[in-house]
């Protein structure tokens, strides 16, 4: 069962520990891929800043022990900010999917069992990339929602082949994920906050 099987986000308060988070993030990869191979360009992103921050970590193991510890190196430099560019995307993938996690969820405690999951989709992507996308790539997304699972899909592949009978014991792991995810998400921000990191530009 994914949500079971996959590694959670480790308890924060204000560090986050550098290794259990990164870990945790190429979850996230594996989730992406579970929505199906037009997600690739998604997939792709999220490993590319897992990559990025990996690089850093381990050029210094013991300076860089947390995700804080390389923002708060990169911000003094007031040089190179390729771990605060990094940072910021994944977490902003993270967003997505959380938004999305959460919709899905919110659907089943609501009783509403929508098959077509497709406006959890847009709604996480208006709130959290769409701002930071020009057009080509927001028309690139709409391609990848189209080709999205169905809400019976997706339950099978979280529920990794077990019996169709444990959507319960799915949505319930999935929520225990999403506190730590959501946890995680928020002391980033706030550490963005802190330094006034703010990035607006599109790709």
């Amino acid at each position: 069962m994914f949500f079971k099987d996959v590694k959670k986000f480790p308890s924060v308060e204000n560090e986050i520990e550098f290794l259990p988070f990164i870990e945790a993030c190429k979850g996230i990869v594996k989730f992406v891929e579970l929505l199906g191979s037009l997600f690739a360009p998604v997939r792709h992103d999220i490993q590319g800043n897992i990559d990025k921050l990996s690089k850093i970590h381990f050029s210094n193991a013991a300076e860089f022990p947390t995700i804080n510890s390389i923002v708060e190196f990169e911000v003094k430099r007031a040089g190179d900010q390729t771990g605060i560019d990094a940072l910021l995307w994944l977490k902003r993938a993270l967003e997505f999917v959380h938004v999305f996690l959460v919709c899905f969820l919110d659907d089943s405690k609501q009783e509403q069992h929508e098959e077509n999951i497709s406006s959890f989709f847009y709604k996480a992507y208006e709130e959290k990339l769409k701002p930071y996308h020009g057009w080509i790539v927001q028309k690139l997304f709409g391609l990848m929602v189209v080709a999205a699972p169905s809400r019976k899909s997706l339950l099978d592949l979280l529920a990794g082949g077990e019996d169709s009978s444990t959507e319960d014991v799915v949505f319930g792991e999935m929520e225990i994920y999403l506190e730590g995810l959501g946890a995680n998400i928020d002391v980033i921000n706030r550490l963005y906050d802190i330094h006034n990191l703010v990035f607006n530009q599109k790709v």
